[in-house]
Protein backbone atom coordinates (compact mmCIF):
# COMPACT_ATOMS: atom_id res chain seq x y z
CA UNK A 1 0.00 0.00 0.00
CA UNK A 2 2.78 2.45 0.76
CA UNK A 3 4.07 1.54 -2.91
CA UNK A 4 0.91 3.13 -4.40
CA UNK A 5 1.30 6.40 -1.91
CA UNK A 6 4.61 7.18 -3.60
CA UNK A 7 3.48 6.20 -7.19
CA UNK A 8 0.31 8.21 -6.43
CA UNK A 9 2.83 10.96 -5.31
CA UNK A 10 4.75 11.19 -8.18
CA UNK A 11 2.17 11.00 -10.19
CA UNK A 12 0.25 13.10 -8.75
CA UNK A 13 3.14 15.54 -9.24
CA UNK A 14 3.14 14.88 -12.77
CA UNK A 15 7.16 13.60 -12.97
CA UNK A 16 8.15 10.67 -15.04
CA UNK A 17 10.50 7.60 -12.60
CA UNK A 18 13.46 8.84 -14.32
CA UNK A 19 12.66 12.89 -13.39
CA UNK A 20 11.90 11.62 -10.18
CA UNK A 21 15.05 9.24 -9.60
CA UNK A 22 17.69 11.57 -10.49
CA UNK A 23 15.70 13.96 -8.12
CA UNK A 24 16.25 11.91 -5.35
CA UNK A 25 19.66 9.71 -6.24
CA UNK A 26 17.95 6.91 -7.16
CA UNK A 27 17.98 4.78 -10.00
CA UNK A 28 14.99 4.54 -12.41
CA UNK A 29 14.87 0.16 -11.97
CA UNK A 30 14.84 1.12 -8.20
CA UNK A 31 11.47 3.82 -8.31
CA UNK A 32 10.04 0.87 -10.63
CA UNK A 33 10.60 -1.94 -8.22
CA UNK A 34 9.93 0.63 -4.97
CA UNK A 35 6.13 1.31 -7.09
CA UNK A 36 5.67 -2.17 -8.19
CA UNK A 37 5.90 -3.17 -4.48
CA UNK A 38 9.27 -5.06 -5.53
CA UNK A 39 11.40 -3.30 -2.77
CA UNK A 40 10.34 -2.19 0.65
CA UNK A 41 10.01 1.17 1.37
CA UNK A 42 12.43 2.33 3.74
CA UNK A 43 13.13 5.54 6.08
CA UNK A 44 15.35 6.52 4.31
CA UNK A 45 13.31 6.41 0.74
CA UNK A 46 10.30 7.79 2.84
CA UNK A 47 12.07 10.91 4.24
CA UNK A 48 13.06 11.87 0.46
CA UNK A 49 10.06 11.68 -0.97
CA UNK A 50 9.34 13.83 2.47
CA UNK A 51 12.03 16.49 1.82
CA UNK A 52 11.28 16.64 -1.90
CA UNK A 53 7.78 16.85 -2.33
CA UNK A 54 7.32 18.46 1.14
CA UNK A 55 4.66 15.84 2.60
CA UNK A 56 5.17 15.26 6.19
CA UNK A 57 6.90 11.63 6.49
CA UNK A 58 3.90 10.55 9.01
CA UNK A 59 1.28 11.61 6.03
CA UNK A 60 3.15 9.29 3.61
CA UNK A 61 3.36 6.44 6.61
CA UNK A 62 -0.53 6.52 6.70
CA UNK A 63 -0.87 4.11 4.15
CA UNK A 64 1.41 1.42 5.81
CA UNK A 65 -0.38 1.74 9.51
CA UNK A 66 -1.65 -1.54 9.98
CA UNK A 67 -2.99 -2.04 6.32
CA UNK A 68 -0.93 -5.53 6.46
CA UNK A 69 -2.07 -6.49 9.38
CA UNK A 70 -3.55 -9.88 8.94
CA UNK A 71 -6.48 -9.51 11.49
CA UNK A 72 -7.74 -6.62 9.11
CA UNK A 73 -10.52 -7.25 6.73
CA UNK A 74 -10.69 -6.35 2.81
CA UNK A 75 -13.32 -3.46 3.65
CA UNK A 76 -11.04 -2.12 6.54
CA UNK A 77 -7.72 -1.97 4.28
CA UNK A 78 -9.84 -0.33 1.88
CA UNK A 79 -11.31 2.36 4.04
CA UNK A 80 -8.34 3.03 5.99
CA UNK A 81 -6.57 3.48 2.32
CA UNK A 82 -9.42 5.69 0.81
CA UNK A 83 -8.90 7.79 3.84
CA UNK A 84 -5.28 8.16 3.46
CA UNK A 85 -5.03 8.64 0.12
CA UNK A 86 -7.66 11.55 0.80
CA UNK A 87 -5.67 13.12 3.14
CA UNK A 88 -2.75 12.85 1.20
CA UNK A 89 -4.51 14.71 -1.91
CA UNK A 90 -5.27 17.16 0.97
CA UNK A 91 -1.77 17.75 2.06
CA UNK A 92 -0.90 18.18 -1.92
CA UNK A 93 -3.02 20.54 -2.43
CA UNK A 94 -2.15 22.72 0.26
CA UNK A 95 1.21 22.87 -0.86
CA UNK A 96 0.88 23.77 -4.14
CA UNK A 97 -1.04 26.51 -3.69
CA UNK A 98 1.54 27.74 -0.85
CA UNK A 99 3.97 27.36 -4.13
CA UNK A 100 1.65 29.66 -6.09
Amino acid sequence: MLNEALRLVRVYHDMSKAELARELGFSRSFITELEGGNKKVTIDTLERYSEYFDIPVSSLMLFAERTVDADFSEAARTFVADKALRMLDWVSSISRHERE
